[in-house]
Parts: C-alpha cells; sequence; structure tokens
C-alpha cells in the first residue's frame, strides 16, 4: 500500500515529479557567491549546464556555438568563462568531435541519491542548436526514413550486383 503525503500525493507520485529537482551542497554556495562576482557568464553557464545535465551522470554535451547563442556571449567570452569553471574545479571537460561534454561537478551539484554516485556510467543529454545544422533539415525530420528489411538467418544476402544462380531443390525448404 502506498503512503500519502499531506497533500495527497503518494510517494510514489512525488519520486516521479522529483527527476525536475537538483541538489546543491550547502557546502558551495560561499564559492557560487564569489563565481557570481568573478564572472557572471561563467556563472550563467554553471547554471544553464545545471539546468540541462543527466540525472546521474552531471553531464551535457553541446558545442561553444550553442553556448554563445544561448548566452548571447562571444565566442571569446565564452572560452574565459569556461577556463574560469574549469579552473576552478566546477566543471571538467570531455572533447567528442567538434562538441565537448561539460561534466559538473558532482561535489556541488546533483539530481541522483549520493549512494549512485560510485556507478561509472557516462550519458549526457545533447543539446544541438538549429544554427548548426544543415539549411533543410527540419525538411528532412518530416520525410518518411527509407524501410531496413530484417534478414533473417535463413536468408542469403547479396552485397554486390553479381547474380546467383537459381536455387536447385537441394536449397529450397520444403518441409
Amino acid at each position: 500500500m502506498s503512503e500519502v503525503s499531506a497533500v495527497g500525493e503518494t510517494l510514489e507520485s512525488q519520486d516521479k515529479d522529483n527527476y525536475n529537482f537538483v541538489q546543491v551542497s550547502r557546502g558551495y554556495l560561499k564559492e557560487m557567491r564569489k563565481l557570481a562576482r568573478k564572472s557572471p557568464l561563467g556563472h550563467e553557464i554553471l547554471y544553464y549546464l545545471v539546468e540541462h545535465m543527466g540525472k546521474t551522470t552531471n553531464a551535457v554535451v553541446c558545442s561553444y556555438k550553442t553556448i554563445c547563442e544561448t548566452t548571447e556571449a562571444s565566442r571569446a567570452s565564452v572560452g574565459r568563462a569556461i577556463k574560469i569553471l574549469k579552473d576552478d574545479n566546477w566543471i571538467e571537460t570531455v572533447k567528442i568531435g567538434n562538441a565537448t561534454a561539460y561534466c559538473v561537478n558532482e561535489r556541488a551539484f546533483w539530481q541522483a541519491g549520493r549512494n549512485q554516485r560510485r556507478y561509472a556510467i557516462f550519458s549526457a543529454t545533447v543539446i544541438a542548436s538549429e544554427s548548426e545544422q544543415d539549411s533543410n533539415f527540419r525538411e528532412k525530420a518530416k520525410q518518411k526514413l527509407t524501410y531496413v528489411p530484417i534478414i533473417s538467418s535463413k536468408e542469403r544476402i547479396t552485397m554486390s550486383n553479381e547474380l546467383l544462380a537459381p536455387p536447385d531443390q537441394k536449397d529450397l525448404d520444403l518441409d
């Protein structure tokens, strides 16, 4: 039987609703105030990353261009702010081609229970900016995808234009 809170919600529904909460360590509040004075843009970027980080990994994948568009700041300003965030241990970065995974310091911000921090799972929220896509990406997204047939283990696959001889009766499954 489910327990019911004072407002009549079951505890199970509260847990499902808690996905939208982020916890902050009280020990970092003073440092956050210092960051806000030292680099208002860095502070904004940090909170943007916290807002979008994954529940169990504290990671977000996005490009500099996306961060520039979101903050309305220049690439150079964003670069300086991210350097401050890295130097002050607010984030770690992992390069993935032209994009970067930003991993927020889990001692300062987290969503999952503290007991889940020991898991070494890497997944991330990926943010893709519209301006970085091909000009016709909206039209392509509306198109039906090509059907890719699934081949059973009994079927033969032809990977070229070579002609196959017709099967003889030994190749036919007549059962």
